[in-house]
């Protein structure tokens, strides 16, 4: 049995023609229903303030935050729209530097972890290597993530690495600084006057960071987790994990089929909307034994935390 299959290992060239086609309109319908869904829990809260509407507005906003970083890595695979220079623009003006990406740095570390999975050359492989782990030592990833710990050191280190940045002179220096910032405070000067003009000025504080330090947090610790963690290692089928989940949790953690992680490894040319295609695929081709598939992220987190 070969270590690695080939996408024509696995599919027809008819079937690899069908997934790979893009649909540029479903990725504007997506990047503006998310913002949609950002500005009306934002609302929910300003008109309705108590406690409960707050976690709510924090869960759905820290969830479509998410979503777009999803969208996002479709762009960083060049998957998010036909045109190079839409796609690019989009994934980077509409999903990423709002939420403090960058898809230039982003796009040669993560296609180096697609080429080199689950090996000592990939740059990922230090959030899988640990598990699994005990679940006090999850509990406490958990509680660090809760309480904005964890968003505190991801900002902390990117910022670190901005403002780090080496040149000939100090000329050269604050260009590069300029250049990898701009995009973050222009985008987030855009959403800070807006609330402040509809809502208010608090709201930017309370549900564009509060989610974006906690919630966003738990949901990229869970999905790092489930992708790669525990996984069997034998082959490109099951070094990658592909895990079930409710309509309510694709919602709430899993947006744009991102749980499909396998799919995505195995076909990198695929968008997202047709990752449950191949999955179906693949499961006629009678590859399903060999996938590495779990039923649900509890069942995950049960071998991750199995130590």
């Amino acid at each position: 049995m070969p270590k690695d299959y080939k996408p024509l290992d696995l599919l027809s060239k008819e079937q690899i023609e069908e997934i790979r086609e893009k649909r540029d309109w479903i990725n504007v319908v997506s990047i503006f229903f998310n913002w949609l869904q950002i500005i009306a829990a934002m609302g929910f809260f300003f008109f309705f303030p108590n406690a409960l509407t707050f976690l709510i507005s924090v869960v759905v906003i820290g969830s479509r935050q998410f979503a777009l970083a999803v969208l996002a890595h479709d762009g960083a695979h060049n998957l998010l729209f036909s045109d190079v220079r839409i796609n690019d623009f989009a994934s980077q003006w509409f999903c990423d530097f709002p939420i403090f990406l960058d898809n230039r740095p982003y796009r040669p570390y993560h296609l180096a972890h697609h080429r080199f999975t689950e090996s000592e050359e990939d740059p990922d492989l230090s959030l899988s290597a640990p598990f699994p782990i005990t679940k006090a030592s999850f509990r406490r990833k958990v509680f660090r993530d809760l309480t904005g710990l964890t968003g505190f050191r991801r900002y902390s280190i990117t910022l670190k690495s901005i403002f780090s940045s080496k040149a000939d002179d100090l000329t050269g220096k604050i260009k590069k600084i300029t250049d990898k910032i701009s995009g973050f405070l222009i985008t987030n000067l855009v959403i800070f006057t807006v609330i402040s003009i509809f809502l208010h000025w608090s709201i930017y504080f309370l549900l564009w960071w509060i989610p974006a330090f906690t919630y966003y947090s738990l949901i990229v610790r869970i999905r790092n987790i489930a992708e790669h963690s525990v996984t069997p290692g034998d082959t490109n089928l099951n070094n990658t994990r592909t895990t079930k989940a409710s309509s309510l949790l694709r919602y709430l953690m899993v947006p744009h089929h991102v749980n499909y992680h396998l799919e995505h490894h195995l076909f990198t040319i695929c968008p997202w909307y047709n990752l449950p295609k191949v999955h179906e695929m693949l499961k006629e081709h009678s590859y399903s034994d060999q996938m590495c598939i779990e039923n649900s992220y509890f069942a995950v987190l049960k071998k991750a935390t199995s130590r």
